[in-house]
């Protein structure tokens, strides 16, 4: 064997050791700041080292692809970044050193998936800014996106998809609109963002979510109160391209109303990190064991979804009526074979006397007798009793 070959097994077996000191690093006492790992209730993650006060740790946090960096923002308020800053503790082959501050009014970091770039929103722009990694270190802050409307919680995945919250049909700080959105790689010439649509948004505001780097699942803050309060679920990739009805955590992560949001999951799965608060008081960053409930909620059931609503429906006085249920109005991702239907007035009292269901034909029908206004509620019910609810009025002419 040449000089040249020995060099080159001598050199893939030192980049072989570091890949396997890196994936050790994981799972060793020294990882996540050297804090105790969780079980399957979530706790607060090393308060004694991210919180100062005034100071709290908030919204969305980072590990390098190698887990010997953590990122974090501090602050000293929710809706502001004025104070904002990213903070940084790093594992210099002995111990943890930190925190340092990267850079301010900056907040939701996430790396790109080679982990030598780092993303931001906040400094008081509406778009993406970034920082790049070399020799030397971290670059200074520079625009990387920049439209008209607003984008909130970008994250990049290992396709070039680009996803984030935008509002694209409405202001920049109109928060009620903005959805859960996909854009095409940046070297792709298209510039379009698009939302992605029911099952993931719905009418208020969907913003807080976490995009698994091979976007096999995603986790979402759900069921929005008008001031935020939420809980966290999760959805699927399908093999079409469209998403799974999102799930609960469970009553674990979702223990009564509360602000939950900045969702991250560690490189390896292993761990989701979020806020959790009832105000900046007592706004914390929490942990807790993933991997076993990413899986097992993969194969637990679906509740069905409306995904087309009926629309308002009109009669006349002793003409026939009727009103067949498309089949893509209910929508199950358990297989719509699963559902059956049925039929009452909004209020829960029996149909008015002149209207009909039938539930195996989906098909609303009768002859109405005089002029009026009802209100109507047809539900599908899945094999394990979860239901969608589908309101309607049909007005008598």
């Amino acid at each position: 064997m040449n000089k040249s070959a020995i060099l080159f097994i001598i050199g893939c077996l030192g980049i072989c050791s570091i890949l396997k000191a890196q994936e050790n690093f994981w799972d060793g006492p020294k990882a996540y700041l050297g804090q105790t790992p969780p079980g399957n209730m979530p706790v607060k993650f090393a308060p004694q080292l991210i919180n100062d006060t005034p100071y709290f740790s908030m919204d969305r946090c980072a590990f390098s692809p190698d887990g010997m960096e953590f990122y974090y923002c501090r602050n000293n308020t929710w809706f502001s970044s004025k104070d904002a800053s990213i903070q940084v503790y790093k594992y210099d082959g002995n111990k943890w050193i930190g925190p340092t501050t990267l850079v301010r009014q900056f907040y939701a970091p996430s790396f790109a998936p080679g982990g030598d770039t780092l993303y931001f929103i906040g400094g008081g722009k509406g778009g993406v800014t970034l920082i790049h990694r070399d020799s030397n270190g971290w670059s200074g802050p520079e625009t990387y996106l920049n439209r008209s409307y607003g984008m909130y919680d970008f994250m990049p995945t290992r396709s070039g998809n680009m996803y984030a919250a935008s509002n694209i049909n409405g202001s920049i700080r109109d928060f009620t609109c903005y959805d859960i959105s996909i854009m095409p790689p940046v070297n792709s010439g298209d510039t379009t963002i698009h939302t992605l649509g029911k099952p993931l948004n719905t009418s208020g505001f969907d913003g807080d979510f976490f995009i698994a780097p091979d976007e096999s699942y995603i986790v979402v803050s759900a069921k929005e109160h008008p001031d935020y309060e939420c809980e966290l679920f999760i959805s699927y990739h399908k093999p079409d391209g469209t998403w799974t009805n999102p799930k609960s955590l469970g009553p674990r992560i979702n223990n009564g109303l509360a602000h939950r949001w900045g969702e991250y999951v560690t490189p390896n799965n292993k761990y989701l990190f979020y806020s959790y608060g009832h105000g900046p008081q007592d706004c914390a960053i929490y942990w807790v064991r993933f991997d076993d409930l990413l899986e097992d909620l993969r194969h637990s059931n679906f509740e069905p979804y409306v995904r087309d609503s009926i629309t308002k429906q009109t009669a006349r006085v002793k003409q026939a009526f009727s009103l067949s249920v498309r089949d893509d109005t209910f929508y199950d991702d358990d297989g719509n074979s699963t559902l059956s239907f049925s039929a009452i007035s909004a209020d829960d009292s029996p149909l008015p006397a002149w209207l009909t269901f039938d539930a195996k034909r989906k098909i609303l029908s009768g002859i109405p007798q005089q002029p009026g206004t009802y209100l109507i509620k047809i539900t599908a019910t899945d094999n394990a009793g979860a239901t969608a609810i589908c309101t309607f009025t049909v007005t008598v002419e």
